[in-house]
Order: structure tokens, then sequence, then C-alpha cells
């Protein structure tokens, strides 16, 4: 989250007759599903898995890349992040020897290119893994946060614009933008019999040492920080490096005419290329502890971006929109008859207190439907097709001219499903629409979350598979019937985003521990700001010190001792108000969600620790071993038996 700045008030004339034009405005229809293929002619495709035809390939290509928040507070979870790198590295070049007549029995780990001493290999190891970091940071947008000259509380470089660009921040010069290398990822290509007579993908220097990609990889994540921009873009970072065919060079917003998508970005395309195979499997770890923050500022006829704008006060929803945000009735006060007369919500006027949620700046993209009658993220079918079908919109056809908002006419092939990528030295639009098509298929696709659950929700069990996972019941728990219509019904209450107090929940007044999950609810708004009720919390390893200059961003205490006990978050030493004891997380509805559509191919994990702590040497519920132990049970089945390619009809 960011801290707002300044309060001036900006009115933009004529928002209503864009409202007007948007009003009605199609959102973008789900094109793809995490079942469906589509062949070259159109036809659709049934992805098959099963054994392979003679003498065809293995996909022993691994692209690994990491969606990291680098906004502030996430220094505690990117180190959990930091310390599971050793057992996912393990896991995925020395994989697991396994009983034959159990495959969860774990005999040890393999040696020496896929030996095992007893029992058998679950999956060949992997001798060809590219590793890539992209943050949650994408700037201003055209607004006036997150600007990329901001410098952090050391005054060196915020971090605040990472563009989607490949990081490696990792050295002496890690704070300047201006170090980073050219190819910014990790490339792991053993000298084993297996690599006799191949090369190393271009654009990174390979590493042959499994040590010396543990401490690279670790750098990598380390080299993050957590000063980074506090509007975070959680599913539009990994979107817009693998996926967007035409990624911009920057946004133009000039005042009273529109946010516009400029030029072509040919650094993601250079590092594209060089990251991407085109049969490689495909694994996106996502790791935050907020809801996706992205507007898009397209939006609205192009005036989106002036939810960016820390000043700009945003309209109301009818009354309507509290109980039926999808009912006709629900709509802006800008575009309701008469204005809304009569209405006590847009009798109240814009939003404009810095506690209210709807002029909070962290808080905009909360419930937009209920908060504004217009809802200004991407549809989440954006990222569904993203990660499924082999065409996606370009920008002209997510804004066909005319249009006011997001359409989703997927027209290009998905850089996901080519069969090879352009470079970046030739950005007209023929060239980045028409690639060719490749062998890549959905069931080669994986994409985990690590955000806010309580892990009580997950019910993990090390070991088996079975029992941890989730049935329609426990999805229920989490989302809700159908949050994206706005329906809750059986959600678990810590899932709920809220800035009140929620029913069935440890009471303001409760003490920090009353409730096993989150401490307890709080006061959010007593303030001059406001915030969001907590998903889970879980104890910091070393308490953090609120009256250090040095941790005036990333603390969740107060600096000064005086604030009534209700009003404090339950994360506070509760002998010493300016000493942070826990961490938290806030629900990621939308990140999580992204998982529940992809079905198998989506994976979630909470970032709150079952074992904050490692209990004991291999301790399975420490930190994120248990993300990584359910993605690579996904990931195992394709790379042990790949599929035998997509069935047309």
């Amino acid at each position: 989250m960011i801290r707002m700045r300044g309060t001036s008030v900006f009115l933009l004339g004529g928002l209503a007759s864009v409202l007007a034009l948007a009003h009605g405005a199609c959102g973008g229809s789900a094109v793809g599903s995490a079942a469906t293929d589509a062949g070259a002619d159109g036809s659709a495709c049934l992805t098959t898995m099963g054994n392979p035809p003679p003498g065809s390939p293995l996909p022993l290509q691994v692209d690994l890349l990491l969606m990291i928040d680098n906004s502030a507070s996430m220094g505690d979870k990117q180190e959990y992040l930091r310390s599971a790198v050793p057992d996912l590295v393990s896991r995925l070049v020395q994989p697991n020897c396994v009983d034959p007549n159990d495959a969860a029995r774990v005999l040890g780990h393999s040696h020496d290119d896929g030996i095992c001493d007893s029992g058998t290999i679950e999956f060949p190891p992997v001798r060809d893994l590219h590793i890539g970091v992209v943050t949650s940071a994408l700037g201003a947008r055209g607004g006036d946060v997150c600007n990329p000259n901001d410098k952090d509380s050391n005054g060196l470089n915020a971090h605040n614009d990472d563009r989607g660009h490949l990081i490696d921040r990792a050295g002496t010069d890690e704070h300047s933008l201006a170090a980073m290398k050219p190819s910014n990822f990790l490339a792991w290509f053993p000298s084993v019999p297996a690599n006799a007579g191949k090369s190393p993908s271009a654009g990174a220097v390979a590493i042959t040492d499994v040590q010396q990609l543990n401490t690279a990889f670790e750098d990598l994540v380390a080299g993050v920080h957590q000063h980074g921009c506090g509007i975070e873009s959680q599913l539009e970072s990994w979107y817009r490096f693998l996926v967007q065919p035409d990624p911009y060079d920057h946004i133009d917003a000039p005042a009273g005419q529109g946010a516009t998508w400029v030029g072509v970005d040919a650094t993601i395309l250079q590092q594209r290329h060089d990251f991407l195979r085109p049969n490689s499997v495909v694994a996106i770890v996502a790791l935050s502890d907020e809801n996706d923050s992205e507007i898009d500022v397209r939006s609205l006829g192009g005036q989106g971006y002036l939810w960016m704008q820390s000043g700009f006060r945003p309209p109301r929803a009818t009354s309507a929109c509290a109980t039926d945000p999808n009912g006709a009735a629900c709509t802006s006060c800008k575009l309701a008859p008469n204005g809304g007369a009569g209405d006590p919500e847009c009798a109240k006027g814009d939003y404009g207190l810095q506690n209210e949620a709807g002029f909070g700046m962290n808080l905009r993209h909360v419930h937009m439907k209920q908060t504004y009658g217009i809802d200004l993220q991407f549809p989440m079918s954006r990222y569904v097709t993203g990660l499924t079908s082999p065409l996606v919109p370009n920008r002209d056809g997510e804004y066909p001219p005319g249009r006011a908002n997001y359409m989703g006419d997927a027209r290009c092939v998905n850089p996901l499903f080519a069969a090879s990528l352009p470079d970046g030295s030739s950005t007209d639009a023929a060239t980045l629409c028409n690639l060719p098509r490749g062998s890549r298929t959905a069931d080669m696709i994986f994409y985990m979350h690590i955000g806010g659950v309580p892990s009580q929700l997950l019910h993990y069990v090390p070991g088996n598979a079975a029992a941890s996972a989730l049935a329609e019941s426990d999805w229920q728990k989490i989302l809700g019937r159908d949050p994206e219509s706005y329906d809750f019904t059986g959600i678990d209450p810590h899932m709920l985003e809220s800035v009140s107090p929620r029913a069935g929940l440890a009471a303001p007044s409760s003490a920090d521990d009353a409730d096993p999950v989150n401490g307890r609810e709080w006061v959010t708004n007593a303030g001059a700001s406001v915030d969001l009720q907590f998903a889970c919390t879980f104890p910091l390893a070393v308490p953090r010190d609120c009256t250090s200059p040095t941790n005036s961003q990333i603390c969740d205490c107060p600096s000064v001792l005086g604030e009534p006990h209700a009003q404090l978050p339950p994360l506070c030493d509760a002998q010493l108000a300016t000493s942070q004891t826990r961490a938290k997380a806030y629900p990621t509805i939308r990140e999580t969600l992204l998982a529940r559509k992809l079905g198998r191919q989506g994976v979630l994990a909470s970032i709150c620790p079952v074992h904050a702590v490692e209990e004991r040497p291999g301790d399975a519920l420490y930190g994120f071993r248990p993300a990584f132990s359910t993605l690579l049970d996904r990931v195992g089945p394709v790379l042990a038996a790949p599929k035998s390619g997509p069935v047309c009809r």
C-alpha cells in the first residue's frame, strides 16, 4: 500500500458524459478456458494427457517466472520466499525418489543426474531451467503516485516503476536501475550427458553448479526490496511480460484528454524472446499480501487514469449498489436520472475525505461497483484467456475504435502459444500479432498465488495431495459463491474485504490474540487514512521498531504512543505499541479467483505460514514449503508423462 499524498480536490469537467459513453459497454468476454485449446484452423481442441508417441521429446525445459510484490511490508514475506529457494531448486534438479507402489512416500532425493538409490524417480531432472523475476510496480500509469524518480528512506531509487521488465538487482549497485544487466534471468544448464551437443539459451550465462544456482536465485529475490509502488499490479505485471502482444512503452494522459498506450516496449520483447521457450513448462509464482490493485487507465474512454490521481474525487454509487450491485438501479450518481437527486448516497457528493474507502488511494480497487457504480479493473477473463487460449487481444482488440471500455477481441497469437517470438527489432502491429503457432498447450502452464488466504482454509497435509486438495465447499469458504457478482454466500468472514469490523470475528476491543487467524478486528478509519481488515497475520522473526526513521514506510504500528487499543492493528506489542511483532495480509480475492478459474493449472497457498519458524530440520509446514510442494506435485506429472498433443475436432 501507499500513503496518501496531498488533499487537493481535482474536478474533471464532463465526467458524466464520459460515464454515459461507457455505460453499458461490455467487459471482456471469456475467450478460451483451462479445458480447451484451439487448433490452427480455429477448431476446438481438447488437451489430453497420456503416454507420448515413440520418439516424442520430454518437455524438460522449464521457464519459472516469479511476480513479487515489492511494496511496503513485503520484506518478511520475501524472506520466506528466499528461504524456500533451496527446496524448490533441489526438487527440480534432483527430483524425489519415491516408492513405486506409493508415490506419496518419498525415499530421498535423486543424485548424479537422476539416479535413485532406492525407489523410482518422480520425474526426470530439469536440465534446462530459466528463472526470472518481475515486480508488482508499474509506476504512475498516468497518475501522480508512484513516480519512477521517487527515493526510498535511504535516498536510493524506490523502484516504483519496474515496467514489467525482468529485474536483477543483486550486487553492490542493486539500487541503480541503470546498472541492471540486459538479460536479467538465470539459466540452469548443467554439464550432463543429456545436454551434450546442445547449447544453452541466449541472453543469460549458463549456471552449472547447484549451489551457485541457489545463491543466484536467493540474490535475485533479495534484490526485489520492499519500497516500490503501493498501487500494485499483481496480475498485470506478469501478463505484460508474458502475454501482451504489444506492451506499451509509456502511457500518455494529457489533462482532459484521457489515457492512451503509446509505443512498444522493445526491452520486454527482447527479454521475453530470450526467456520464454516454445515447448517449455511455464510456471508463474505470484507473491503478494494485497488484492490486485491495477486500474485499467484506458477505461471510461480513457478517463480511468483519474483513479490514479491522489486528489481526484471519485463519484459515488447510487444507494442500490450497496445491496444489488448487479441490478439496473446500480450506477454512478453521475449517470442516475437528474444526477441522483433524492438518492441519499448521491446527496453526499463525490468522495473527498481521507478516511473514506472510496477516496483513499489504497482502496480504490475494492468493490468498485458497490463504491462507484462502475468497475474500472480489467475483467478476470483477460487473465484466464492469457493463460489458456492461443489467441489474445492486442491493444486494438482490447479497445476497438469507438469503444470506451475493455472488449477483449482476441485476434493475435498468444506469445505463450507461439513457436517463435519477436526480439524487439521490429515493432509493427502485424509482426507482433501474427506469430507462428507453437506446440505448447494449456496444461503446460501453471499459475500459483501465494497470498492473503488463511492457511486454515487450505488444510495442507504434507505428503498427502488428496487430503490437501480443495473441494468446492473449500472454495466457497475462500471466495464465496460468486465474487465477480458480489455473491459472497458461504465465505469465511476473514476473506471479506471490509473497512468495518466483520460479523462473527473478534471485536476491536478484544485481545490481540483472540482470533488465531488474524488476531482481531480493529477500527481502521479513525485517523487520517483508512485501511482494510486482515485475512491473516503471523509473527515476525524479528520485531520491527516503528520509532526508527528507516522503518517509517514499512511499519504498520505507530511511531509514538497514545492511540487507543481498538484503533491499533493487531500487529503491535501489547506492552510497547511502537514495536511491531506480527505481519499481515489482506484478502487477495482476484489473484485467488484466477487460481480457482484455472482448475488444476491453478495453485493456491497462504502467505501466512503455518509455521513461521522451522520447528525441526526439514519442517514441511515451515514458510512456503507447502506452496512449492503443492506446485511441484502439479508440475511433476507433466514433466514425467507429457501430453500426446492436442486432439482437434
